[in-house]
């Protein structure tokens, strides 16, 4: 499975397919702590420990990348 296809059955699972950002990378809730533990492992360190960058702004980029947000 691509990690295309494993985001989008994690977006799928939640009924998130397509959304904005705003309502797929909110903080606190299961979706972004699923998303979050799927992209951990490639998340630059700076970013994950919030030193150099946000999470959540490096996931909804990342989806965006995979073309799994909605398109204005």
């Amino acid at each position: 499975m691509t990690e295309y296809d494993e985001v989008k059955k994690i977006l799928i699972k939640h009924d998130a397919l397509n959304k904005d950002a705003e309502d797929t990378v909110e903080v606190g809730t299961v979706l972004y702590d699923e998303l979050y533990e799927h992209f951990r492992s490639d998340m630059p360190y700076e970013i994950h420990i919030g030193k150099e960058g946000e999470p959540d702004i490096w996931i909804a980029d990342r989806l965006e990348e995979l073309g799994l947000l909605k398109q204005e």
